[in-house]
Formats: C-alpha cells, structure tokens, sequence
C-alpha cells in the first residue's frame, strides 16, 4: 500500500468510523420497522395507479397522497376495529345464558359422546380412548389460550405497524422523484435500463400484492356464502377471519371452514358438517391452485414451486408481512435482475454492427430482457 493511501486512511479514519457508528445506531433505531417500512413500499409501488387516478380526476398530488392515504387507512383499520365489536357483541350473546364452564363442559361431553360411540364400532377401550381424548383437549385449552393472550399482546405492535406502513406508503409516494433521484445517481443504470428497472419493480409489486388480495377475498366469499347456505356463523365475522387467515401459506382459510363444520357436528347438524368440510376442500384447494397460478399469468414468469417456496420462506423469515416479501423477491430475480445483467454484461453485437461502421444507419439492438434499442452509426468524422 502506497504511502499516499496510508495517509488517506489515517486522515480519514476518525471521519469514516463515526459516520460508520452513526449508520449502525441509525439502523439499530429502526430495525423494529424496517420490515414494515418495507411493506410500505412495496404497497407503494403497487399503489401507484390510484394516486395517479386521482391526479387525472383533477386533484394536486399532494390533495391525492391525503385523500388515498386517508382511504387506505379506512379500508384498513374500520373492518378491525368492526371485527372486535361484532365479536365482543357475539362473545357476549352466547355467554348471556351461561359462563364459559358450562360451555367447556358441554363441549367436552359432545366430544366423549362421539369417541364412545367410535369406541363402539371398532372395539376400543373406552377409557383408554377417553384418557387420550382428555389429554388432548387439556392441551387443546393451554394452547389455545396461550395464543390468545400472545395475540392480545401484540395488538399494538400490529396497530402501531399498520400506522407505520401507511405512512411509510404516503411517504414514499410523495417522495417518488427525490427517491428516481437517487437512484440514477448512485445505480448509475443507463436511461433505457433505468426506466425499464424501474416500471418492472413497480410490476413486481402490483403482481405480488393483487396475486395476494384476489386469493384472499375468493377464499372468504367461498367460506362465507357456505356459512350462509349452511347456516354456521355470523357472516361478517366468517369473512373477516377468513380473509386474514387465508394469507396463512398451504392452509389458507380451510381451517375456518373445518372449525364451523366441527360446531355443526357438536349441535348434531350432520349435514351441515359435511357440508362445510367441503368448503373447507374447495377453498384450501383453491388457495394452493389459484395463488401460484396468479403468479404466473403477470409480465414476470415465476414457477408455481418457487412461488409457493418463496411465501413460506418469506412467512418464516419476516412474519405476515412476508406473504408479500417473500413473492417480491422471487419476482425480482426473474424480472428485475435481466436488466442488472444486460447493464454490466451487454449481449454481443450482432455481425451486421461490423459491417454497418463503414455506412450510415441505425440498427435494432437485442437485450436479455427482451427489450430493443436503436444504435446509430456515423461513418464521417
């Protein structure tokens, strides 16, 4: 190392290891919101042609950024805040006329009447089925109510987050040219390339996210109109739940439907029971059908394997908000990545670039991303 260089170092290392801890410290503050951040610009991209709607109606853009926000923060916080004073109002009708005791005990004597009778039919020891039976409902219970308490705890990480991606979509909306900015500045992309990056990230994420929603909402229409055929719960309550759970990777929302049908069986509603188990076929197959073939009908090509791996890694590696991490990522190394490629790795010229150096004239260029350009070649001086 030359002395110059040793020089440079010593008289910029105070310089380069403070702006170094303050980087670190800066990201350490923010790693709680990072993934929510994340989210929120990903629902950015995705978002984009409806601000753009609003702009076209006649509004400034930041009277659009408000107005959408202010949408988008309805459309998500009512149906939340809605689903627990409907439940609360449901929890409380069907505790009116007894306590929760009664309802435990009347459920478990259901479920010994029904292993009793199996018992019956093939044989088995009824206590020994009934120890078994016992054992599992008791850690049925603990579970269920260990879940229950951890869900009540981290409702205000998960209001607080949703707060933190719709801010995080406003402003990166408002900032979308400062943030273009930056990004010719330190990518160094060409024109071409850089627009052409740019359009298929925003494509990646409107993919990923309607893919997600439209799965979504069929699952809940799928399991709500057969609680209204059967008559198994309160509608509202059905399609909520299971719009949530039906982001859940492989199961989706059949579990809601299996869980109705398991009450239909306890109120002795045979039919109806059947009937909601296949729901819960139709809409679980649905889930692990429709989802991955979402993925493929877009601008990006992604195989139905890895877009199921990359849901399931994205849960596990970031949580819910994965469910739309996880298929980005996918998206983006087949879509994005080409035009990386084609920057730094040019294909080779065509034999007809050779031949046109002696003559004047403008020749189509390929790109790996299926993208043309035009050269033109000036042979005078």
């Amino acid at each position: 190392m030359s002395e110059q260089t040793i020089n440079l170092v010593v008289k910029n290392f105070f310089k380069i290891t403070f702006a170094m801890a303050i980087l670190g410290i800066f990201f350490y503050v923010m790693m709680p919101f990072l993934v929510y951040i994340l989210l929120g610009g990903i629902l950015a991209m995705a978002l984009t042609p409806f601000v753009d709607f609003f702009i076209r109606r006649g509004l400034s853009r930041g009277t659009s950024l408000v107005v959408f926000s202010s949408l988008l923060g309805l459309l998500g916080f009512v149906p939340v805040i809605a689903f627990f004073i409907r439940g609360s109002r449901v929890v409380t009708q069907l505790l009116r006329g007894s306590n929760f005791n009664d309802l435990s005990q009347k459920f478990t004597l259901t479920i010994y009447r029904f292993t009793d009778q199996a018992c019956a039919l093939y044989g088995l020891n009824k206590n020994s089925v009934r120890l078994k039976v016992s054992s599992f409902l008791e850690y049925l219970g603990t579970f269920l109510s260990g879940t229950l308490a951890e869900f009540m705890s981290e409702l205000p990480t998960i209001f607080l987050g949703g707060l933190v991606s719709i801010l995080a979509i406003y402003c990166f909306l408002r900032e979308s040219d400062r943030l273009r900015q930056l990004f010719d500045r330190y990518f160094y992309f060409s024109k071409t390339n850089g627009d052409s990056f740019i359009r298929m990230l925003k494509v990646c994420c409107r993919e990923v996210f309607f893919s997600n929603i439209i799965t979504g909402l069929l699952q809940a229409s799928i399991v709500t109109l057969g609680a209204l055929v059967f008559n198994a719960g309160d509608l509202f309550l059905v399609f909520f739940i299971t719009f949530v759970v039906s982001f859940i990777p492989v199961l989706g929302a059949a579990p809601v439907a299996v869980v109705l049908a398991v009450l239909c069986f306890l109120d002795a509603r045979v039919g109806a029971g059947v009937g909601m188990l296949g729901i819960a076929f139709i809409s679980g197959l649905s889930d692990n059908i429709l989802r991955p073939f979402l993925g493929t009908l877009g601008e990006v090509e992604v195989h139905p394997f890895i877009g199921l791996l990359a849901v399931i890694g994205g849960v596990i590696m970031f949580g819910l908000p994965g469910l739309f991490i996880g298929p980005l990522v996918a998206s983006l190394v087949f879509g994005a990545l080409p035009f990386i490629i084609d920057e730094y790795f040019p294909p080779t010229l065509p034999g007809k670039v050779n031949r046109a150096l002696e003559a004047d004239g403008d020749i189509v260029l390929p790109s790996l991303t299926g993208q043309t350009g035009t050269l033109t070649v000036d042979s005078h001086p």
